[in-house]
Parts: structure tokens; C-alpha cells; sequence
């Protein structure tokens, strides 16, 4: 920055976002994980989710440290059918296993 004659810094042009230090970096570990070592990723499949924003192809973080209450959306785990599943927890299935509670999901617009 060239000083004017009377000692004055004058700035010109425009400041550079890169040097700004009070920009934080977005971290989606630090945003949508909370238990890092009981977190799990799935891709969704079907279109029964789609009313909740839950579109074929998005991608479930699922947490199993979590205790299900009231309207969770869950995954779960159905032997006679040998799939997971995606319910409220209200809705599960009485003979079914609670595999995790879902806590975000990343719908993707463009894949790679």
C-alpha cells in the first residue's frame, strides 16, 4: 500500500477475500457429524422420500449413537426382507431392528 505525503496508507483496488482472516472454512465433518465413529453414509434408493425432501440417489448420514424419539426419520433393518428401510420412527415395523437415526441428507444436483 503506497503511503501518502502525509504518512496516510491509501488503499487501492479491491481487498483480497483470501487474505480476509475472519472467513472461517466450511467444514461438513464439523456441520453434520456429531459421532464421528458411529456415523455411517448411505445412498438413497427409491422415491417414497420425496415428499420429505429425500430424493433417489441422495446420500443419508445415518447416526447410530442416537436414541429414536418421537418423529426421527430412522433406518432400520427388516430380516424377512433383507433390505434397510427408511420410516419414522413411529412408523417402523414392530419386528424390526433400529439401525440409526438419519441426521441430514446431501442431495447432489450435478454428480461427478
Amino acid at each position: 500500500m503506497p503511503a501518502g505525503d502525509d504518512g496516510v496508507s491509501i488503499h487501492t483496488g479491491f481487498p483480497n477475500p483470501a487474505a480476509d482472516t475472519t472467513l472461517h472454512r466450511l467444514d461438513l465433518n464439523q456441520l453434520l457429524i456429531r459421532h464421528s465413529v458411529a456415523t455411517y453414509m448411505f445412498r438413497v434408493q427409491g422415491n417414497n422420500w420425496e415428499q420429505a425432501g429425500v430424493f433417489d440417489g441422495d446420500i443419508a448420514i445415518v447416526d447410530r449413537a442416537l436414541d429414536a424419539r418421537g418423529n426421527d426419520i430412522v433406518l432400520w433393518w427388516h430380516d424377512s426382507e433383507g433390505e434397510f428401510a427408511i420410516s419414522s420412527r413411529k412408523r417402523m415395523p414392530k419386528d424390526a431392528r433400529l439401525w440409526g437415526v438419519i441426521t441430514a441428507t446431501i442431495h447432489q444436483f450435478r454428480s461427478r
